[in-house]
């Protein structure tokens, strides 16, 4: 079974490989993957996701707004 951040690796590997840059998601997708991974989560759920999305900006950099 693959981890998320392994899913994320794969997710970013073939969007790129498909000439998308992702600089600034592909960080925002790794840092929510350490989130999770902190949280001890086995999956993914609305909480966990608002959790981190709702972080203090000076914690965690969230990237809302911009587009990769």
């Amino acid at each position: 079974m693959n981890t998320l951040r392994q899913a994320v690796h794969a997710y970013l590997s073939m969007r790129r490989s498909l000439g998308f840059k992702l600089h600034h998601a592909g960080k925002a997708l790794l840092d929510f993957a350490t989130f999770m991974e902190q949280q001890h989560a086995t999956y993914i759920t609305q909480a966990l996701a608002l959790a981190w999305a709702q972080q203090p900006v000076n914690v965690q950099a969230a990237h809302c707004g911009h587009s990769a």
